[in-house]
């Protein structure tokens, strides 16, 4: 083999690898954005607010004293349906969020938005 062929075959293997690095980056750095996410919602006409953290999980409740007027069953259905609205708010975050750089047109971008999403078990 030629000096030039071995040279044009470590550019190509420099190139490879640099390619690779700067898409690990930019994963790693979408990642890091989707995990810092959290997601709030409004239920029963306000007196209800419920916000998740990035995995989905309640993270903080609110009821104001006026839920008192209702039943524990209307509370309890309007504290999920917050919930449920607090992780679609979080999953359309999550999809503006990758937007925002074009990760959500990177293989490496899509795979780790729909593990995100999906997770969440909200509707796209």
């Amino acid at each position: 083999m030629s000096d030039f062929a071995l040279d044009d075959a470590d550019r190509w293997v420099g190139d490879w690898q640099a390619g690779l690095e700067q898409r690990l980056a930019r994963t790693r750095a979408l990642s890091v954005k989707l995990h810092a996410l959290t997601g709030s919602a409004q239920s029963g006409g306000g007196l209800i607010e419920a916000t998740v953290d990035s995995a989905g999980a309640l993270t903080n409740l609110y009821l104001s004293d006026e839920v008192r007027r209702h039943s524990a069953r209307w509370i309890a259905e309007q504290i999920l349906t917050a919930s449920e609205s607090a992780r679609a708010e979080l999953a359309r975050q999550a999809i503006q969020v990758a937007r925002e750089n074009g990760d959500d047109e990177t293989a490496e971008g899509r795979v780790l938005l729909t593990a995100f999403t999906d997770r969440l078990g909200t509707r796209r």
